[in-house]
Parts: C-alpha cells; sequence; structure tokens
C-alpha cells in the first residue's frame, strides 16, 4: 500500500456542537447543523448532555455518517447523565443523528453533538512517514494513537521544517493543534475494515 497525506490547515480543538446546536433531546431526528469537522481528516463525535429539571430517561442517539475512507459508518450511543459520550468510530462526516428511547422527566434535557479535539488522518494501524511545517507553528503540535503520544512537536517552529518517522501507530493516528498551523502528514492509508 502507498503513502497517504493530510494537510491540516485549521484548529482542531475540540467543536462541541459542530453537528448538532443545543437542542431538546428528543424522539426523531435531530437537525445536522455541519456535516464534517472543521479539519479535513476525521474525528471522534461526541453527545454533551444536560440536565434540566431532573435527569430524562436518555435512551440512545444513532450516529450515521461516513468514515475516513468514504465508507457508511453507524453507530449508537448512549448519552451520559450531565456528561460527555464520545463515539468508538471515527467519523469524516455525520449525514444523520436519530434519538429513539427518550423519555422526558419534568423538563426536556438538551444535548450538543460535536467532535472531540484532533484531526484523525488514518483511522486504523499504520504507518506515520512524516509531519510538513508549511507555516511557521504558532502552537504545539501533537502526534498521537489510540494508546501513547508519539511526539509533541513545539511551537516556534520554522516554515519548511520537515520531522521523518518510520513509526507504526495502532488503532488510529490523531494531529492535535490549537492554532491555525498548516501542516502536511504522510501516512499509510487507512486499512478496510475487513483486514483492519
Amino acid at each position: 500500500m502507498g503513502n497517504s497525506y493530510t494537510n491540516i490547515a485549521a484548529s482542531t480543538a475540540a467543536v462541541t456542537n459542530r453537528f448538532v446546536t443545543s437542542t431538546n433531546m428528543k424522539v426523531g431526528t435531530y437537525t445536522i447543523a455541519n456535516a464534517s469537522p472543521v479539519w479535513q481528516g476525521g474525528c471522534l463525535v461526541t453527545i454533551t448532555h444536560t440536565s434540566v429539571t431532573g435527569t430524562d430517561t436518555l435512551g440512545t442517539i444513532t450516529i450515521v455518517g461516513t468514515g475516513v475512507n468514504g465508507q457508511v459508518l453507524t453507530e449508537v450511543m448512549t448519552p451520559l447523565a450531565d456528561s460527555v459520550a464520545t463515539s468508538v468510530g471515527v467519523f469524516r462526516s455525520v449525514v444523520s443523528a436519530t434519538g429513539a428511547g427518550w423519555v422526558i422527566n419534568t423538563g426536556n434535557d438538551t444535548i450538543v453533538i460535536g467532535c472531540a479535539a484532533g484531526c484523525i488522518a488514518v483511522g486504523s494501524q499504520g504507518t506515520l512517514k512524516a509531519i510538513l511545517l508549511n507555516n511557521s507553528v504558532a502552537a504545539t503540535i501533537v502526534v498521537s494513537d489510540v494508546g501513547r503520544t508519539i511526539q509533541t512537536i513545539p511551537a516556534s517552529q520554522a516554515a519548511g521544517t520537515e520531522y521523518v518517522y518510520d513509526v507504526d501507530f495502532g488503532g488510529y493516528l490523531k494531529v492535535a493543534t490549537t492554532s491555525t498551523n498548516d501542516i502536511t502528514v504522510i501516512h499509510s492509508g487507512t486499512l478496510p475494515a475487513s483486514i483492519a
């Protein structure tokens, strides 16, 4: 399998209401505000629940979208009372979010659906080859996989700097930055689910 690349030119900070802005929980389909993260690449989907007057029976929310390879991806998520639930699947886009099993208590609880911090460039195991800094880096860049930090690139690095790797990663390859650093990550592609 040949190398692929992901260009990231946006902050990869979490956007808690990226997909569904604050709305009452319900049985039915939620309105999607934005279909994909701000950045190229995927993200873990988050559901943030807020009780209004006593906690409702939360039920489940089915998220349907696409993965980083464009494959159809569906995950049934269970909101957590006054907390954040995070998907297992890596979504490049969200096309629908549908609530089921929700029962009101006294007042409608609210939710937002968004994306967790960090651009997920690869949604499976693979190999990190290089990171190219296309502009002067204003903030640190943290490169990690599902279980560890691979490297933290410090702020104030010069444009044109290249970090060369031959590092295997597991689960996914995530690149996180809180600035609009313009970087290119060279990596192996996402493996098909049948062999990942």
